[in-house]
C-alpha cells in the first residue's frame, strides 16, 4: 500500500508531506486547488514522463518521493532487477532545471521503465478516461480475465505464442532467403562447376608460367648452352676444363713447398670440382630441352584458362579463386539444407499449433465461467446503485486465428432497463456517462478480491452520479476497501461522509506566491468541510447539522 507521499518543486506545490491510511480515503478540495497537482506527482513516480514545466521554481530540481510497503511476493522482481529488497521501499523521482530526469527505487538508480513495471504490482489509477476502457474489446476481454481462476494457464499460453510468433518469423525469414539462392542457385552451380572442372591447385600458376617461358625459348636456351659447354670442353686443348686441369697439375706439384700454395692449390682443386658439375649440370639441361610445340599449347591452353577465371572472378591468384569455389560450395550447401530447416521449423510450428489450441481450450472455458461469475456477481452491485433493471453479459466468441491473449473475442452486452423484447446491445452503444461510471465501479468491486494490485486510487469516478446514488456507490467503494487501500478524488459529500480518512486539499497565498497544500481532517474539521460542500461558503447551522447527522451515521 502507499504510506506516504512528499512532493517538492512540483507545479502549485512547494512542498507538502501526505502520510496515507489503510481503508477508505478521500482528497476533497475546491476545483483547481491541487488535486489533479498531487495526481500527477504521484504518476512521476511510477514512471510516467516530465518535463521542466513542472517545476514551480525553475532554478530547483522537482523531488518526487514515495514510500510503499511492499510484499515478499514481489521479491523475485527486485532480484530480478538487482535492487535490494525492502518491506518498506522508496521510490524517487528527481527533475533538474535542466530536463534532466532521475529515478531511484531505494536509492538505487533505475530507468523508468523498470520503475513503470513495479508500479504495476503497487497501484491501480483509474481516471474519467481510463472508464471509457470499458468500451473497448480488449480492456473487456482483461476484465474476463482477471476473473480467471487458473491465469497461469494464460500466462503459459503467452509465453508459447511468443515463440509461435518467432518461430514463424524464423520460418518466413529462411523461406525468404530460400527464394533468393534459388535465384541465384542455377548460376552458382554453374560458377563452382566451371572451378571445379578446372581442378585449381596451388602454386600451379608459378609453374605453368615457368614452363611456358622454357619450352617458348627453348632453341635460344640449347644453343647458348651448347656454346658453353663448348667453352668449358671441347677437343680442342684451348677448353676451359683442361686449362683447369693443367694448371692443378701444376700448382699440385709445388703446392707442397708453401703454404699459400697449398690453400691456393685446394681452392683451385675446389673451382674445378664447381665447374666440373657446372658442366654436368648444363649438359644434363640441354639434353632435357627440348621444343616441344603440343606441350607448349597444353601449358598455353590451361595458363588461358586460369587467366579467364581470374578475370572472371576479378581475382589474380589460383588461392583466391579457390577461396571463391570454397563459398560457392557453401552456398549450394546451404540452399541444400534449407528445405530441411524449413520442414523441421514447420513441424515444430505444427506442435506449437497443437499446444496452443489445447491451451486456447482450457482458457476458453475459463472465461466463459469467469463471464457468469461477473454477471451473478455484478447484478446486486449495479441494483444497490439504483441500476435495478441493468443486465450485462460477456459474449464470448472463438475466433479461428491466434492472438496474443487466445482465440477468444469478448464483447459486454448491456441493457439498463427493462423493454419488451429485452433485447441487449453492445456497451458503447447504449451507456450513458453516469451508467458507465457506475458499472466501471462494480467491475472493480468485482475483480478486487482477485486484483493482486494493493492500492487503488479512484480520480473523480463519481461523475454524473448524486443523491442516494452517491451513497451507494460509496458503500461500494467500503467494500472494495475491506481488502484494498482505496483512496478517491470526489466532490460528492456522501462519498466523503462514508471515508475513513478524510484529506483536504485547498489554496494558500504565503510570501505573494499561491501554493497547493493538504491535510488529514479530524473529526471537527470534517464536520467543517462536510457542510462547506453542503452549501458552499455561506455554512449554515443546518448544513452543520446536516454535516454530523451524515458523520454519525456512517461512523
Amino acid at each position: 500500500m502507499l504510506l506516504s507521499l512528499k512532493i517538492e518543486n512540483y507545479a502549485l506545490i512547494r512542498s507538502l508531506m501526505i502520510e496515507f491510511k489503510n481503508g477508505f480515503s478521500v482528497l476533497t478540495g475546491e476545483t483547481g486547488a491541487g488535486k489533479s497537482i498531487i495526481l500527477g506527482a504521484l504518476s512521476l513516480v511510477l514512471g510516467n514522463r516530465a518535463d521542466t514545466q513542472v517545476l514551480s521554481d525553475k532554478d530547483k530540481k522537482c523531488i518526487v518521493e514515495a514510500v510503499f510497503e511492499t510484499d515478499d511476493n514481489l521479491k523475485e522482481i527486485f532480484n530480478d532487477n538487482d535492487l535490494d529488497f525492502q518491506k518498506q521501499s522508496i521510490f524517487r523521482r528527481e527533475i533538474t532545471p535542466t530536463g534532466k530526469s532521475r529515478a531511484f527505487i531505494n536509492d538505487t538508480p533505475v530507468g523508468l521503465q523498470v520503475m513503470k513495471d513495479f508500479a504495476n504490482y503497487l497501484i491501480d489509477i483509474h481516471s474519467q478516461s481510463s472508464t471509457i476502457n470499458l468500451r473497448n474489446h480488449a480492456y473487456q476481454l482483461s476484465v474476463i480475465d482477471s476473473l480467471s481462476e487458473n491465469p497461469e494457464v494464460l500466462a503459459s499460453y503467452k509465453d508459447l505464442y511468443k515463440k509461435y510468433k518467432a518461430l514463424n518469423k524464423s520460418i518466413a525469414d529462411l523461406q525468404q532467403r530460400q527464394a533468393e539462392l534459388l535465384k541465384e542457385k542455377s548460376y552458382n552451380e554453374f560458377l563452382y562447376n566451371e572451378l571445379n572442372d578446372a581442378a585449381l591447385q596451388e602454386n600451379e600458376q608459378e609453374e605453368q608460367e615457368r614452363l611456358s617461358e622454357l619450352i617458348s625459348n627453348s632453341e635460344k636456351i640449347k644453343e647458348n648452352i651448347t656454346e658453353s659447354l663448348n667453352i668449358l670442353d671441347n677437343e680442342s686443348d684451348a677448353n676451359i676444363l683442361g686449362l683447369l686441369n693443367e694448371t692443378s697439375y701444376r700448382l699440385g706439384r709445388i703446392a707442397s713447398h708453401n703454404k699459400t700454395l697449398s690453400e691456393l692449390y685446394k681452392r683451385l682443386e675446389s673451382a674445378n670440382i664447381e665447374l666440373k658439375d657446372i658442366y654436368s649440370e648444363l649438359n644434363s639441361f640441354n639434353n632435357e630441352t627440348e621444343f616441344d610445340a603440343g606441350k607448349l599449347q597444353e601449358i598455353t591452353d590451361r595458363l588461358n584458362l586460369i587467366y579467364a577465371l581470374q578475370r572472371k572472378h576479378n581475382v589474380k591468384t589460383i588461392s583466391e579463386l579457390l577461396t571463391i569455389k570454397d563459398d560457392l560450395q557453401q552456398k549450394l550447401l546451404i540452399s541444400d539444407n534449407i528445405d530441411s530447416d524449413i520442414e523441421e521449423k514447420i513441424s515444430l510450428k505444427n506442435e506449437y499449433i497443437r499446444q496452443l489450441d489445447s491451451l486456447a481450450d482450457e482458457i476458453h472455458a475459463s472465461r466463459l465461467q469467469s463471464a457468469e461469475l461477473l454477471q451473478s456477481e455484478i447484478l446486486p452491485l449495479l441494483a444497490s446503485m439504483a441500476m435495478n433493471d441493468a443486465v450485462l453479459k460477456a459474449e464470448i466468441t472463438k475466433e479461428d486465428d491466434f492472438t496474443s491473449d487466445g482465440k477468444d473475442k469478448v464483447r459486454f452486452l448491456f441493457n439498463a432497463n427493462k423493454t419488451k423484447s429485452n433485447q441487449m446491445q453492445e456497451l458503447s452503444h447504449v451507456i450513458s456517462g453516469g451508467e458507465l461510471s457506475r458499472l466501471m465501479l462494480a467491475i472493480k468491486a468485482v475483480t478486487a478480491k482477485k486484483y493482486s494490485v494493493p492500492t487503488l486510487i479512484f480520480d473523480e469516478i463519481d461523475t454524473g452520479i448524486s443523491g442516494d446514488i452517491a451513497s451507494k456507490t460509496a458503500d461500494i467503494m467500503l467494500m472494495i476497501a475491506s481488502s484494498k487501500q482505496v483512496i478517491a478524488i470526489t466532490h460528492l459529500v456522501q462519498m466523503a461522509a462514508k471515508a475513513d480518512n478524510h484529506y483536504k486539499v485547498f489554496k494558500q497565498t504565503s510570501d505573494n506566491q499561491t501554493e497547493s497544500n493538504i491535510t488529514l481532517l479530524n473529526r471537527e474539521q470534517r464536520i467543517d468541510e462536510l457542510a462547506k460542500m453542503l452549501s458552499g461558503d455561506m455554512v449554515t447551522k443546518q448544513a452543520v447539522a446536516n454535516a454530523k447527522a451524515l458523520l454519525s451515521k456512517n461512523k
